[in-house]
């Protein structure tokens, strides 16, 4: 009965379209099986996986199915239901409740299920498969060596073939019979063999008995002879002289076929010979892995020192021992029972295991092979053992690592979110959970710009990333779910991967409600302040069309009060002619206290298009009598050509007035002198520059200028907080405030602002290249 299948059957099952599957369950074992499939190693079970699901998206199997593009990843085994052209499932999460879940609500009738004790078949013919190719290209690799190691020794020997007919006539000779004897084809072909002078046999002058030749025709079967004889310079020679008949299928011969050998080369091959396997055996001995040898009875025949160090022992104690004589019993066994099956099956194995060597705890990673004979017996195992302890311990560490990682991730304050290359949240830890209002599942895979003010700022801040790398504690509100907003400082970078590749975005924000609340507080506080410190210097400039009002006024009073007979022509002239000065003193009046009030009134920080010479121009007038007062001339020099920058008009005149204030005051201790302000374009950047030649500032107080509280004003006469909240609305918007200074000649404070990039569409990240 022939019990194989028919051949059209075989064809059929081979040109059957490959299982569409979908693995639930994204571990380690879900990774490995993935390899499995990408390197085509199940034979004939031809799967194509199109889907993993998993709850765990950092899972490994989520993180390779991404990389080999596998088209759908999914989080509930039950949206693999829904995969067109899915019809086999395979559990691997090694939990029985999912598993008979599955069996319970797969749609039956065109989707088939593996769980995970069937799919671990795969990962054992995946292990003894790829221990058989690991064993397959040693032995290739043996095989290889031999065979060089072969030819060389065939090529380093002189063998000369003679073919002669039945009456001792040449019919062929090879290449080395004639290159040895000096000889050509015509020389040799056609003529009696004993008419030929053979170096290597020497003359051929022997009695019929003992010519090989003839014993061969007579015995019909080989015929071996050694003959020696002396070379022209009296050396001896040997050869070695094998004749052996060619038969036709009756038995008679009808030819012989002489192989001539110089046994002198075979001495120095056998010295070669030698000394190449000591060379194996050297090699053997400064081999990285312990390498040993042992006999079906478990004895150890040959290892090499590293095995020794290996095994705490002394090679000369370990060599004729078994492993119950070496290792403890629960060792020991497992070590024979590895040899055993190496023995019974005849294939290599591979296996790890935890070992106590000398008190101490190791991981052993073992691969061991059968040495098979040209028999085809198994003779001995060969075992490769590498020692993995620290392999171990990083793997150990770097798990400790992860949990440590998420831990900080679960218990963090901070909003910590993570997006992809299209700006689709990645994770949403439990802090951005707790401060927007969101659930994590609810966000995850949406647009992250959603959760800005504008998804306009977003796309801004991530220009700042390309072209800085990362921006940090930037200011903005985030809007919860509920609409509100929170205001947050925020860091932005690149989040890459292993390789380097940039695969999204970091963000870390903090709630900074309570510190907004306080700084502005302060803000508040110093810009009274400093309207209060304006107020001397306005004065006098509101005095001025006070007094001139106050004059017509009375002049007109007078008209009225001391001649009632005045005639009311001329009253109404005088009226006509004073009353415009009147109006025009008055709104001279209002300006001022509208630059007063405006400068004085609290206001949120927000994102203006700014020019930055229109804002100079703009404070000059409120400080412009103080300076003259202290003799304190102010110099412009500005660029026409300056591109506007993205800061609060109002914030910005603050830090200026605040700066030609200090400098002013600096100069007036020294009864007078020059400010210097410029403003010009530096790398791409607005820089406006405040030079002034007074006193200078030490390095003790340079040091810690923008600190709060740090004045070098008289006590009473500042606050300490102007340069520390110049500083922190410069830091707002991403700028740079800097001071140079040298004592006795001058200070230089610099703010230096990016320049509006409005229009710019530069992409955030470009698509690395595979």
């Amino acid at each position: 009965m022939n019990n194989n299948p028919p051949k059209y059957r075989i064809e059929e099952y081979m040109m059957r379209e490959p299982f569409k599957a979908g693995i639930v369950g994204a571990g380690r074992g879900c990774a490995a099986f993935l390899h499995m499939v990408d390197e085509d190693k199940l034979g004939r079970m031809r799967i194509k996986i199109i889907a993993v699901a998993d709850v765990n998206p950092e899972a490994p199997g989520v993180v390779l199915a991404k990389e080999m593009g596998i088209p759908h990843i999914v989080k509930e085994f039950n949206e693999l239901y829904d995969i067109e052209g899915l019809n086999l499932i395979i559990e691997l999460t090694g939990n029985n409740d999912i598993r008979n879940e599955i069996e319970r609500t797969r749609p039956t009738d065109r989707i088939r299920f593996i769980d995970h004790f069937g799919a671990s078949i795969f990962w054992e013919l995946y292990t003894v498969q790829d221990a058989a190719i690991r064993q397959r290209t040693q032995m290739r690799e043996e095989v290889d060596r031999e065979r060089r190691r072969v030819i060389e020794i065939f090529n380093s020997i002189p063998d000369e073939i003679v073919v002669m007919d039945p009456d001792q006539v040449v019919q062929e000779v090879n290449h080395s019979f004639l290159e040895n004897n000096g000889l050509k084809p015509e020389d040799v072909i056609g003529k009696h063999c004993y008419d030929i002078d053979q170096q290597a046999r020497g003359h051929c002058k022997v009695s019929m008995e003992a010519c090989p030749f003839y014993t061969a025709v007579n015995e019909k079967k080989p015929h071996y002879v050694a003959r020696k004889h002396f070379d022209a310079e009296g050396n001896a020679r040997y050869a070695a002289i094998v004749a052996a008949p060619i038969l036709d299928p009756g038995g008679e011969v009808t030819g012989i076929i002489e192989s001539t050998r110089d046994i002198t080369h075979r001495i120095r091959l056998e010295e070669e010979l030698r000394a190449t396997e000591g060379m194996l055996n050297k090699f053997m001995e400064v081999a990285p892995l312990a390498t040993y040898v042992k006999n079906p009875f478990g004895q150890y025949l040959e290892l090499n020192q590293t095995a020794a160090r290996m095994f705490q022992r002394e090679k000369k104690d370990i060599l004729g021992k078994t492993d119950l004589e070496l290792f403890d019993r629960e060792y020991a066994e497992l070590f024979r029972s590895k040899d055993a099956e190496v023995l019974k099956t005849g294939k290599g194995l591979t296996y790890d295991c935890e070992i106590e060597v000398d008190g101490h705890r190791r991981y052993w990673s073992t691969h061991k092979y059968p040495m098979i004979d040209a028999n085809g017996k198994t003779t001995a195992v060969v075992g490769l053992t590498r020692d993995v302890t620290e392999l171990e311990e990083v793997e150990e560490e770097l798990t400790q690592t992860q949990e440590y990682l998420q831990n900080i991730l679960d218990n963090s304050p901070l909003i910590i979110i993570t997006t992809d290359l299209e700006g689709k949240v990645v994770s949403f830890n439990p802090g951005a959970e707790q401060s927007l209002g969101y659930r994590a599942e609810e966000i995850k895979g949406k647009k992250a710009g959603n959760l800005y003010h504008t998804p306009e700022e977003r796309e801004r801040l991530l220009q700042r990333v390309l072209q800085d790398g990362a921006v940090s504690d930037y200011e903005t509100y985030l809007v919860r779910k509920d609409g509100t907003e929170v205001p947050v400082s925020i860091t932005l970078a690149q989040l890459k991967d292993y390789r380097g590749r940039v695969i999204g975005t970091v963000g870390m924000s903090r709630d900074i409600t309570h510190r907004k609340a306080l700084f502005d507080q302060v803000m508040q506080s110093e810009r009274l302040a400093a309207v209060g410190r304006l107020a001397a210097g306005v004065a006098h400039e509101i005095n001025n069309p006070l007094a001139v009002i106050y004059e017509i006024s009375e002049y007109l009073n007078e008209l009225l009060e001391d001649d009632p007979k005045v005639e009311k022509e001329m009253t109404l002239e005088e009226f006509t002619l004073n009353l415009p000065s009147i109006l025009k003193q008055v709104k001279r009046c209002r300006v001022i206290t509208s630059r007063l009030l405006n400068f004085s009134r609290k206001s949120e920080a927000r994102v203006e298009i700014t020019d930055v010479n229109a804002s100079l121009r703009e404070v000059i007038p409120f400080l412009e009598k103080k300076a003259n007062y202290a003799s304190v001339k102010v110099h412009l020099e500005l660029d026409d050509n300056l591109p506007k920058v993205q800061i609060e008009e109002m914030q910005l005149q603050e830090i200026f007035i605040n700066l030609l204030n200090n400098s002013i005051q600096a100069l007036q201790d020294k009864h007078g002198g020059n400010i210097r302000v410029r403003s010009f374009l530096k790398d791409e950047k607005v820089h406006v520059a405040f030079e002034d030649d007074g006193p200078g500032i030490s390095q003790e107080v340079r040091g810690r200028l923008f600190d709060p509280f740090v004045s070098t004003k008289p006590a009473g006469e500042g606050t300490g907080l102007g340069l520390s909240i110049c500083y922190g609305i410069v830091k707002r918007y991403d700028g740079q405030i800097a001071v140079e200074s040298t004592p006795g000649q001058g200070a230089t404070f610099s703010v230096i602002l990016p320049m509006s990039r409005e229009g710019d569409s530069k992409p955030f990240y470009e698509k690395p290249n595979d």
